[in-house]
């Protein structure tokens, strides 16, 4: 099983981004925040302890207004345990 929780922090690598959009101007004193929806998972094919993850990442800012825009694909460890 992939251990989705806290992608980032358990990335071992960053393989690509791509369809970066920017959507709307950010300004000094805003407040960012991030959802991600994981679109793909898969094991590696050349690394058994680890998988690809590719999430699709919205960031808006504190009106909830979107400011950016991208798919982001990285090489995470498998966790062999069962995580909820």
């Amino acid at each position: 099983a992939f251990l989705l929780n806290a992608l980032p922090i358990l990335a071992i690598a960053n393989l690509g981004w791509k369809d970066i959009a920017l959507v709307a101007p950010v300004f000094p004193g805003d407040t960012l925040y991030a959802e991600s929806q994981v679109i793909s998972k898969r094991e590696s094919k050349s690394r058994p302890d680890a998988g690809i993850v590719t999430v699709k990442t919205t960031g808006r800012n504190q009106h909830g207004k979107d400011v950016c825009l991208f798919e982001r694909s990285m090489l995470v460890p498998i966790c062999s345990c069962n995580v909820v």
